[in-house]
């Protein structure tokens, strides 16, 4: 059975996979990406291994949790939050053109095939994966993506980019890519969408799998973390994010990096300015 690589470092990187067709693939080591946790999308296809711990995220209007071992596979224009965890989590994320998935797995022009799962457990798989990733092994990264998408993106052929759906869910979702998911308020974006309150709420878990206070959370939580990993005090950083009690920031955020949130600020000013950066 294939093991996990070893621990990276923590900071995020970025690699370029050179396939053996010559297409470049793009490759993100990341612990707790400090990435945009908003509603987002990417033109090309996402294909990540979850290396340690777990994550919680939303794509297509589904919540979903991924965890040590799990393989994530992200159609493109497919709408989808940053992973976020209060117990850390590690990953790997390949990002590969629409152009080269369709040349393999032989998909008309504008189409691709519909996925069977977005996230399921393969530990060998992602083990594969992430060492082909690590090792910068064009070859071995296309065969092993390759072999992902024919068994999970085989279904019935739908158009490459997004769709508009129903209306006003489409207006929460244009709502949402402009608002501070740290601060968003329901009564606000009911008024603007046009709905009331209670209907917000039911074209909310509609667009994003979860309700809006869970979104919030998740995306304070993502903040915190990225904030303390910067060097900023536990008090500070609970105001920025409105969790405004100490004690209720290191309930959310307990082993951040396998440290006491204060330990971790720490840390951030021993390094200077030598800080993490994800």
């Amino acid at each position: 059975m294939t093991t996990l690589p070893a621990s990276p470092p923590a900071a995020s990187r970025v690699t370029g996979l050179t396939m053996a067709d010559g297409i470049q693939v793009e490759a993100m080591f990341t612990a707790d990406p400090k990435a945009r946790f908003e509603l987002h999308w990417h033109a090309e296809w996402s294909v990540g291994a979850i290396l340690e711990g777990r994550c919680e995220f939303t794509c297509a209007g589904e919540r979903q949790v991924a965890r040590a071992g799990d393989i994530v596979l992200m159609a493109p224009f497919m709408l989808h939050t940053a992973g976020v965890s209060a117990q850390g989590f590690r990953m790997v994320m390949l990002y590969v053109p629409h152009a080269w998935a369709s040349a393999r797995l032989g998909w008309p022009p504008g189409l691709r095939g519909g996925l069977h799962r977005g996230v399921w457990r393969d530990a060998a798989m992602a083990g594969a994966l992430a060492a082909a990733a690590q090792a910068q092994d064009g070859a071995q990264a296309g065969r092993l993506l390759e072999e992902i998408l024919r068994a999970q993106a085989s279904g019935e052929l739908v158009a490459v980019e997004r769709r508009a759906g129903d209306a006003r869910v489409e207006a929460v979702c244009e709502a949402l890519a402009t608002e501070d998911a740290c601060r968003i308020d329901p009564g606000a974006l009911a008024r603007r969408v046009g709905v009331s309150r209670e209907h917000f709420h039911r074209l909310f878990r509609t667009a994003v799998g979860m309700t809006p206070a869970h979104y919030a959370r998740l995306a304070r939580i993502g903040r915190a973390k990225a904030l303390l990993r910067d060097g900023h005090a536990v008090a500070g950083c609970g105001g920025a994010v409105r969790l405004h009690r100490p004690g209720t920031l290191l309930a959310l955020v307990p082993p951040l990096l396998r440290g006491h949130p204060g330990q971790l600020h720490g840390r951030a000013r021993a390094r200077g300015k030598g800080r993490v950066r994800n």
